[in-house]
């Protein structure tokens, strides 16, 4: 009986151990498998590795993928330990050698595969951070950053206002160069987010060095069509409620950007050295105040994650937020 109660285990634990780590590796592992084989005084742990045959997982696999089995076997062995109490669990730097695209994978699991546990999550990679932020894994303000710490009096924290903050902050003083600065960084960092989870095509850069240029007018373009590409499906189905939605957002959407351009001169004027470019608090406040309406219309105000289009691979399907409050078809009858 006992045996059968651990064999039983194994197998529980093998099979969700195998379903995070291909979602997490969807990318080049997406047919991934694991063993668990008890013997005597041991317990086996053998790995697929591409269909070659099954190996511990220090025999191929990187200190990267590594990194990962090791999270998701713990998620596993909780999620079928705990089951339903499994709703509080702290993460500390558990990613430390795991590249930055399956980052967003793990992000995306953990908020999709475990959506009653609260994860306290700790990491010194502002990437990762970058990436539980965008895909609504952590809301905004839900995190804090600290720049010391000493055994006697504990952490330091940074200031956690969010970008929008900082750049009030910037205009009341009057810093426009360096409101234009942080401005400009941190829309380069969105539009990489936005082309990433609306699978907006950018001219290719061996150095990936992407600009400004490059990822938000891609991602501006993307989701033009998509809106385009969901009105018809509407009108193709039928949808007359669908089709009123999706065109008022395109409205709004049209109206954003058209206003982000207007005010886009002086983002440049502010970053680049123009000596003529002597602006004023008063003349950058609408640029931001644009941006920020634009960065707003990819984001769900519900859930807080960028508007995704699913599935990752293949013929597109949907462009959804996490919490589906957002979800528009984009098949056609």
């Amino acid at each position: 009986m006992t045996t059968d109660a651990l064999d039983g285990i194994y197998k529980a634990v093998e099979g969700t151990f195998s379903k995070l780590y291909r979602l997490v590796n969807r990318d080049d592992e997406d047919q991934f498998q694991a063993h668990l084989n008890p013997s005597i005084g041991k317990l086996g742990f053998d790995v697929d590795f591409y269909g070659r045959g099954f190996f511990p997982p220090g025999a191929y696999h990187s200190e990267g993928h590594q990194d990962g089995m090791g999270l998701c076997l713990y998620l596993a062995l909780m999620n079928h330990l705990a089951g339903d109490a499994f709703t509080f669990a702290v993460l500390d730097d558990v990613l430390m050698s795991v590249d930055a695209g399956h980052r967003r994978e793990v992000s995306k699991m953990l908020r999709e595969q475990f959506p009653d546990t609260q994860f306290v999550l700790t990491t010194h990679d502002d990437i990762w951070l970058k990436h539980m932020k965008s895909v609504g894994l952590i809301q905004p303000k839900r995190f804090v950053q600290f720049r010391t710490w000493n055994i006697d009096t504990g952490p330091t924290q940074w200031d956690s206002r969010d970008v929008w903050e900082e750049l009030a902050d910037h205009i009341k003083n009057n810093r426009v160069r360096d409101g234009a600065a942080l401005l400009r960084n941190y829309l380069e960092h969105f539009g990489k987010e936005a082309c990433q989870a609306l699978r907006a095509l950018v001219e290719y850069r061996g150095d990936a060095q992407f600009t400004l240029g490059d990822v938000l007018p891609a991602a501006i373009s993307k989701t033009k069509s998509h809106l385009r590409t969901g009105k018809a499906a509407a009108q193709a189905w039928k949808q007359a409620d669908v089709l009123a939605a999706v065109t008022e957002r395109e409205t709004s959407f049209s109206e954003v950007v058209n206003k982000s351009h207007v005010e886009q001169w002086q983002l440049n004027a502010a970053v680049h050295f123009n000596e003529w470019a002597n602006l004023h608090a008063n003349d950058f406040s609408p640029v931001v105040d644009a941006y920020k309406a634009l960065v707003k219309e990819f984001h769900c105000g519900d859930c807080h994650s960028i508007v995704a289009v699913t599935p990752d691979h293949g013929d597109v399907q949907n462009r959804r937020c996490a919490c589906g409050k957002i979800n528009i078809n984009l098949v056609k009858k």
